[in-house]
């Protein structure tokens, strides 16, 4: 078998036989097609009709171009028939009527160059060229109408449809005697920039949009594209673009159902050039939040701005039950101190430590890594460490993250509890930390369990330490929802450990028999007291085998 010297390029004749499936039939993808055809040949405006035939229902579309010369230009499927100037703004394929194969069409047309009217009925199994199609003479004015036999379904749809084809289309669209609504795709743009026949536009709403939101309009035609955002720290995507393209011939849709953007050169020059008007756009700001690697960013962009406002969260501790640390009023006005991430015991008894006494000279104000690089960031100081030291019996002992007290210390009154901070101090130039002590009441070491039994549950036995406030402390460093199948709701589990809390700080702090007289006074609070008369009181005598009640009026 010999070979050939050379080959190229050919459209096989038996793809005329698959034109229906070019496309995917539905009304939206016709009315685009159809109207980017009338856009190209200078229309002024399109009417769109509903008539009912003898043969049944018809959608008319019309409009008043420039008309199509030869009617074989028509059906020749990769010619287009257009002018050379609409061919290189464009690149018009030639396909868009071929979004009708399959159904029941009569085109008419009339063109200046032809000087006559001319029409063609095109049956729904005409399209794959194996019949010859008849033109006749029609008494059309001037430009086109297309004709289709309307199925029910897109008959329902019509009214729909035709507001999204005509809701960017840069042409007036009539439906029923009335103009469609139309719009600008970049209205509420907070800037424009243009840029290589395109206008960008910039929004700076803190909407974020889905993948598949349209980003780029050509002409009335929405397609879904990747595209540079900005996030300030506190407001994730609320910098976006939109680009409408008005004559860029190089930015290019996928052919033929042009649903998406070609991945080629110039799209991606015009990506930079959106994230440069972006930057532009923050440039114009008085001030902004954006992280240290998208301020970089803009530099390498040849955009000189400030660095990020320089202020950071007030420092909350956290609490067992989440991962998400509550978020605190903005530190702008006083020195800030950042708070490296213990685990909530230790953060927990070092908030109330620091509460009755703040030796460190500065807010304590929540770590945020995106400002890293920023100057007024990294000079910050910054808490590195804290552990507590615990005395009993004359003996010193450290709890911290890492580093446990004996299996055999017992919750109770210590003689001794302190904070040990290890502070690293701010400025242009690393110094050596220094190491503050802060004396505090109470401490819950969770040991690495998070539960009542196995936590050690520590005061000193010096200070005036409440039950209330000691219960507070263990909920808030140990209680830890399970969301295991058999379990209780969220609202139960805590209901339950906050009394199991208040019942080990009353036996811890009382003794037995006032922690039993408080879960007693809790149980009729909860259960009885409520029951009785407004103008009545109860007197409550029992023990294990006997329960005497009485009412009498009150006092």
């Amino acid at each position: 078998m010999s070979f050939p010297v050379t080959i190229r390029p050919e459209v096989g004749q038996s793809l005329i036989t698959k034109v229906s499936r070019l496309f995917n039939g539905t009304l939206g993808d016709v009315l685009l097609e159809l109207f980017q055809n009338a856009r190209r040949a200078g229309a002024r405006a399109i009417h769109v009709a509903v008539y009912n035939l003898p043969a049944g229902t018809a959608l008319s579309i019309y409009d008043d171009g420039c008309g199509i010369d030869d009617p074989a230009n028509l059906l020749t499927l990769g010619t287009s028939g257009w002018q050379q100037d609409i061919r290189d703004r464009e690149d018009p394929a030639g396909m868009g009527v071929f979004s009708l194969a399959g159904r029941d069409v009569i085109v008419r047309s009339r063109s200046r160059a032809a000087g006559r009217g001319w029409a063609v009925h095109i049956p729904a199994d005409g399209w794959e060229g194996t019949v010859p199609l008849a033109i006749a003479s029609c008494g059309i004015v001037r430009g086109t109408e297309i004709q289709i036999m309307l199925p029910a379904a897109w008959e329902e749809q019509l009214g729909s449809e035709l507001r999204i084809a005509a809701r960017y289309f840069p042409i007036p669209v009539h439906f029923e005697g009335a103009q469609l609504p139309c719009e600008d795709f970049l209205a509420g743009a907070a800037q424009i920039e243009l840029w290589e026949g395109c206008r960008i536009g910039i929004f700076h709403d803190g909407t974020t949009e889905a993948v598949h939101t349209p980003r780029i309009n050509f002409h009335g035609v929405t397609v879904a594209s990747r595209l540079p955002t900005l996030s300030e720290i506190e407001s994730p995507h609320n910098w976006r673009v939109r680009v409408d393209i008005i004559d860029a011939p190089a930015l290019q849709l996928v052919l033929p159902a042009r649903k998406e953007m070609v991945e080629n050169e110039a799209l991606s020059r015009l990506r930079e050039a959106a994230e440069i008007a972006l930057y532009h756009a923050v440039a114009r700001e008085k001030s902004h939040r954006l992280s240290y690697k998208a301020w970089a960013r803009a530099r390498d962009l040849g955009i000189a701005l400030p660095e990020a406002d320089p202020w950071l969260n007030a420092w909350t501790p956290n609490v067992a039950d989440t991962y998400n640390r509550y978020q605190g009023a903005a530190v702008r006005s006083e020195p800030m101190i950042i708070m490296s991430e213990h685990e909530p015991d230790i953060e927990q008894a070092l908030s109330r430590a620091l509460a009755k006494e703040t030796p460190l000279g500065g807010r304590l104000v929540d770590e945020n890594r995106d400002f890293e690089g920023y100057r007024w960031y990294d000079a910050l100081p910054r808490l590195l460490s804290c552990s507590f030291v615990v005395q009993r019996g004359g003996v010193l002992h450290r709890y911290a993250d890492d580093v446990a007290l004996p299996d055999d210390f017992g919750s109770g009154p210590v003689e001794e509890l302190a904070a040990e901070i290890l502070l690293r101090p701010g400025g242009p130039s690393p110094s050596e930390p220094t190491l503050c002590r802060v004396p505090t009441d109470m401490l819950v070491c969770n040991n690495g369990c998070w539960t009542l039994d196995e936590a050690t549950i520590l005061f000193d036995d010096e200070a005036n330490v409440q039950p209330d406030a000691l219960a507070n402390l263990i909920y808030a460093s140990l209680f830890c929802y399970s969301d295991d199948c058999d379990r209780d709701s969220w609202d139960t589990q805590s209901l339950a450990f906050e009394h199991e809390a208040r019942n080990l700080a009353n036996l811890l702090l009382l003794g037995e028999d006032e922690a039993l007289l408080a879960r007693l006074r809790e149980a009729v609070f909860e259960h009885v007291q409520w029951l009785i008369p407004f103008n009545r009181s109860l007197s409550i005598s029992a023990d294990r085998n006997r329960l005497s009640l009485s009412l009498d009026q009150a006092a």
